[in-house]
């Protein structure tokens, strides 16, 4: 599965006769927004038409698109997004199909009944951007510990901005910070990203020891997650405590 860092960069519209014609001929009641692309066209979807389009998108003779080529997670900050890069091979021609949908609400339909390959991609699209695709039969991670509490590609994640704070004068401010604290016999300024990222990894680390306990006592997965949701809610328990 890619991962896209969202660009918010105006694109032309398709020239005509192009695959998003034929989408507004086999669906002349959906409305979406074509735009094109250095590589596809790309529709832009309704969340609530998205199941139609894709279902069409599979079936309809005049589009035929037999294979999902991958599916990928978008942070755009003022929300989320899914991008599915389908191919005909019958046909010869492939699209682009996009959706948003706000943060508080990381909602979409499933595909994995129409490309068995949709079903690790949204898997780890789950993983790793918390979006939930409705009716999957399987969304346990494939790569990282259940239960961890953020998704690591997203902007929000504690570590997204790790790269920005190598930069020098970030360290320098810092420091001057905490010299002009003590100085003047007062605490340092609290780090809210360290803590941030403390708290990450000793849930990282409580998760890893709750499942290889659960494990070793033969629990079922069903009883193992249970364990880990336990864990982790004791820990916030003790965080609003401190």
């Amino acid at each position: 599965m890619a991962h896209e860092r969202a660009q918010e960069v105006a694109l032309p519209e398709p020239p005509p006769g192009s695959i998003a014609d034929t989408f507004r001929q086999v669906l002349p009641n959906v409305e979406f927004q074509a735009s094109q692309t250095a590589i596809d066209v790309a529709l832009t979807v309704r969340r609530e038409d998205l199941r139609q389009v894709m279902q069409t998108a599979k079936e309809h003779e005049r589009l035929a698109f037999d294979f999902l080529r991958c599916l990928s997670g978008v942070d755009h900050m003022d929300g989320l997004e899914v991008v599915y890069h389908l191919y005909s091979y019958r046909l010869g021609h492939s699209v682009a199909i996009k959706v948003r949908f706000p943060y508080e609400d990381p909602h979409v339909p499933t595909v994995s009944h129409l490309w068995q390959t949709a079903n690790w991609h949204e898997r780890e699209c789950h993983e790793m951007f918390g979006i939930v695709f409705d009716g999957h039969p399987d969304l346990r991670p494939l790569l990282t510990e259940e239960g961890l509490g953020y998704y690591v590609l997203r902007k929000s994640h504690p570590l997204a901005e790790v790269e920005e704070w190598q930069e020098s004068y970030l360290v320098a401010a810092e420091q001057a910070a905490v010299q002009a604290a003590d100085a003047a016999g007062e605490a340092a300024p609290v780090d809210e990203r360290a803590a941030k990222i403390a708290l990450a990894q000793k849930k990282a680390a409580i998760t890893k020891q709750v499942r290889e306990d659960a494990k070793a006592k033969g629990l079922s997965p069903e009883e193992e997650r249970k364990a880990v949701a336990e864990a982790l809610k004791a820990l916030a328990e003790e965080g609003k405590g401190e």
